[in-house]
């Protein structure tokens, strides 16, 4: 199967009801942002591609319960949804005090698209929403050990603390992943104590 490369910069949108659209070498790239709630159906085909059962039973969070995102930015090369971000946002604390936190989860590529600019279109268009749109002092994320050179070359550092996160059963320490920050209207904190008041993402 046989993808373009997403080569345009997202900062030449055309706004047009929450619908972005550029073009990129070799054909139309095409990026939306949805609602979280909305869009499960439409990304279901993306995560059979991405997460067939083979690989869905050794992922490391595959026993972990996850918030459900808020809004997702999804990335389609002209009609085929190639990427994928959840974007979701939560008032949770930092040394004990209330800070507004944006969450980004569930990204992904299809697999016959990787290293093409998707991935990073989508991010950098997650980024856009959280500035333009939402007052978060900095971003979370979680991600394994294969991923952390791709997000440090979108700003994003490890956080040297600890987060605290709900599953059904139990609060405490997050140790599935690692944590990523990335400051956007306030600055990162260089460790300490986040609470993410509720589930992780």
């Amino acid at each position: 199967m046989a993808f373009a490369t997403a080569t345009a910069s997202v900062t030449h949108w055309k706004n047009q009801s929450k619908t972005k659209a550029l073009l990129s070498l070799g054909g139309l790239m095409r990026i939306e942002v949805r609602d979280g709630l909305e869009s499960p159906g439409e990304v279901a085909p993306l995560v059979a591609a991405v997460y067939p059962p083979e690989v869905l039973a050794t992922a490391v969070w595959r026993d972990v319960v996850s918030a459900r995102a808020t809004l997702r930015i999804l990335v389609y090369d002209v009609d085929m949804l190639i990427s994928a971000v959840g974007l979701l946002f939560r008032r949770g604390t930092i040394y004990g005090t209330a800070t507004d936190i944006a969450g980004i989860g569930g990204v992904m590529t299809h697999p016959d698209a990787r290293r093409r600019g998707f991935g990073k279109a989508a991010m950098e268009a997650a980024h856009e929403v959280i500035v333009r749109d939402h007052g978060s002092a900095f971003g979370l994320l979680f991600c394994e050990t294969r991923n952390y050179g791709f997000y440090q070359g979108l700003g994003w550092r490890f956080f040297d603390g600890i987060v605290i996160a709900e599953q059904p059963n139990s609060t405490g320490p997050y140790q599935v992943m690692a944590p990523f920050v990335r400051p956007f209207h306030g600055k990162t904190p260089p460790g300490g104590t986040i609470d993410l008041c509720g589930l992780p993402w």
